[in-house]
């Protein structure tokens, strides 16, 4: 009865009056006046209470929206897109193209000569880009040191200069988009339905950039080789231009239809209107989309936040779709396609998942969790299936006994093959045959004091004894032909939520070790090896030396083989106190036992707050060790004079801490050439 006696009312105005006279001056007098779509493309407007006042023809359908110059602008706003995709491909593709070229040329123990060239900068131009756009921060130092209004409340970070310069193209492209309108009309209702038009074109066009940088899985990622962390950041600011052009959208219809019947023509168009109930049901889910993101609101209850935005971003894209497919609007495929982007991702997630951490041979992902000094775990995942190993790269850990529903981002800190469920005694026997002078004499970077000791049966002969008795003879993991592995093991220091009650629960067993089921999902990050530098610089702050060991590790083996062109590779690990060494002891104990480490590998400890100064003392001369905090400027700036070849820096720790390796490198980047990669999880 409610449609009928719409149409009907519809219909009634498609009589000529006073209004339509009206229109047609209105739109004659526009410069960039579109041909109006014909009335009946835009369907389930609900009931119209009057059409005898100078809004109620630009209340509903097309009229006055100026569909052609919607499409122009978002035509312009693709091609954007598009221009800043170009760009970064070829600054990414060239960037490679010369790491490439520099490893062909350099590789090898005997290229040392070869490595000059590549120290220097080869033109002024690129080296100050660097400085003062591409490494930059927004304003001084500060870019990844949380803004803290209460040691409880933090409201994020800042974006560096280069996303800032993007971000605000953006915001002003879409703001100025907005307010290109027709402002002379006579009728001032038209131009509210004008911008009504432009907003919700601008809107659904803008989803799909919004859906696609949130995906973990984004295409883009290994395309262009820009971190997660930046596609996030982008995404949250997309996200900010969707909800404020809805809810600008629906502020513009509300406007139009209270002039047209009073708040009652609202009530009845939402209740006779299946398009517009969900419209309006769309910009309420956007709306608390933007409220449950607010920063403190996020960081504080990350798990429960993740669920339910996935939740109330699902009940947006609904409300849209129905809206535009109900209404038969033209923006309909755009919804269509962020949702192929979500459900192929989803569907490629889920594959991915399942592959590698589910068989009919091993079954379910086993988990092995080991308390460490420090309030912190070892989780050592045994996969079902081979899994692709890179250095520098994260994964996704699934615990559903600890969280049921997320997934967290974790760096590797060590990967190797070895059995799934090989008992310990009998690789020992093994190994006894293999090599019988294996174990006590074996580096350590434990220091004399330590409260922590070594435990009778080797956890730290575990990866040694897999190694020898599993893996192929000669065989070497940094050569790709060897990058599967079986054993993948995590470092989680305990914070809240589910890294606390996994480390409480380990603790609390008497062995401190604990078993369980999960999966990972990966490998994310890692675009880049290092071995192309001559000389490497690796900063970790705390539990980021998760990140730096994989490089160490693979550059190490790379040299091996005579496939690096790393000659020098410094390690600066800032940590609280010695019992935090535990963390990795057993890994650094496999690096430093390796054949021509002394000659590449050099480490620096800083121990932030030792007990007492004869605790922090150097095992060996290429282990030092040092009371104190980390100064990033001082050992940059020595190791640029000793550099060999190219210099590459990488850094994974606190914000702070992360910012002031940036400003040393900062500093430096026109003396020479350097690189600076940083990883971080800002989201």
């Amino acid at each position: 009865m409610h449609r009928h006696a719409a149409r009907t009312i519809y219909d009634f105005a498609d009589i000529t009056t006073p209004h339509d006279n009206l229109i047609a001056r209105a739109d004659a007098m526009a410069p960039r006046a579109a041909a109006a779509l014909p009335k009946d493309s835009v369907t389930d407007f609900g009931l119209l209470l009057a059409n005898n006042t100078p809004s109620s023809p630009f209340s509903h359908g097309l009229d006055g929206v100026q569909q052609k110059d919607n499409w122009l602008f978002i035509n312009i706003l693709l091609a954007a897109f598009f221009g800043l995709l170009a760009v970064t491909l070829i600054y990414r593709w060239t960037h490679m193209f010369n790491s490439h070229l520099r490893h062909l040329l350099t590789m090898g123990a005997g290229r040392l000569e070869d490595q000059r060239y590549w120290m220097f900068n080869h033109g002024p131009f690129w080296p100050k880009v660097k400085r003062n756009l591409l490494y930059a921060p927004l304003g001084k130092v500060r870019h990844n040191k949380e803004i803290q209004l209460s040691k409880a409340i933090s409201i994020g970070t800042l974006p560096s200069r280069f996303h800032t310069l993007i971000l605000g193209l953006y915001l002003a492209v879409n703001i100025g988009y907005c307010l290109a309108l027709t402002w002379h009309r006579s009728n001032a209702y038209s131009v509210i339905a004008q911008l009504r038009g432009r907003t919700g074109s601008l809107a659904a066009f803008n989803i799909i950039p919004t859906v696609l940088f949130a995906l973990r899985n984004n295409p883009l990622i290994p395309i262009t080789r820009v971190s997660y962390d930046t596609f996030n950041l982008l995404h949250r600011w997309c996200a900010r231009v969707v909800i404020f052009e809805a809810v600008l959208h629906t502020i513009c219809w509300a406007v139009n239809a209270i002039q047209s019947g009073g708040w009652h023509q609202v009530h009845v168009s939402l209740e006779t209107s299946t398009s517009y109930r969900w419209g309006m049901i769309g910009t309420a889910a956007f709306c608390a989309i933007l409220i449950a993101s607010f920063s403190p609101v996020r960081h504080a209850f990350y798990e429960t936040f993740l669920n339910f935005h996935r939740l109330l971003v699902l009940l947006a894209l609904i409300g849209v779709y129905v809206h535009l497919d109900k209404a038969k609007l033209p923006h309909l495929p755009y919804i269509q396609l962020a949702f192929a982007f979500w459900a192929a991702e989803w569907a490629w997630r889920t594959m991915r998942i399942l592959y590698h951490n589910v068989s009919r041979q091993h079954g379910i992902t086993r988990v092995t969790v080991e308390a460490l000094p420090a309030e912190a775990c070892r989780v050592t995942f045994d996969l079902s299936r081979p899994w692709r190993w890179q250095p520098g790269c994260h994964v996704h850990a699934y615990l559903p006994a600890f969280a049921l529903w997320s997934s967290h981002p974790f760096s590797i800190a060590w990967a190797e093959n070895r059995p799934r469920a090989a008992p310990l005694i009998i690789e020992m026997e093994k190994m006894a045959s293999i090599n019988p002078t294996l174990g006590d004499d074996r580096p350590s970077m434990m220091t004399r004091d330590s409260t922590y000791t070594r435990k009778s049966i080797g956890a730290h002969t575990i990866a040694t004894i897999a190694e020898a008795t599993h893996r192929p003879e000669n065989a070497n993991i940094a050569l790709t032909r060897d990058a599967a592995v079986t054993s993948v093991s995590l470092v989680m220091r305990a914070r809240t939520g589910m890294t606390r009650k996994l480390y409480d629960k380990a603790a609390a067993s008497p062995s401190g070790t604990i078993t369980t089921w999960g999966a990972i999902e990966g490998p994310y990050g890692g675009h880049d090896s290092m071995a192309s530098y001559g000389t490497v610089l690796l900063f970790a702050g705390g539990v980021g030396i998760t990140h730096c060991v994989g490089y160490v590790h693979h550059l190490l083996l790379q040299y091996q083989a005579g496939t690096s062109s790393t000659h020098k590779i410094v390690l600066c690990w800032s940590v609280p106190n010695t019992e935090a060494l535990e963390w990795v002891r057993r890994y650094m104990d496999e690096i430093l036992k390796m054949e021509g480490r002394r000659e590449v590998l050099r480490i620096r400890l800083f121990v932030t707050k030792p007990r007492h100064r004869g605790e922090v003392i150097s095992n060996t001369g290429s282990v030092q060790m040092f009371p104190g905090r980390c100064n990033p400027k001082t050992i940059v700036e020595k190791e640029m004079q000793e550099r060999i070849g190219a210099m590459g820096v990488t850094v994974c720790g606190p914000g702070a801490f992360a910012d002031s390796v940036r400003a040393a490198v900062r500093d430096v980047v026109t003396e020479g050439c350097v690189d600076f990669v940083e990883e971080a999880f800002t989201y």
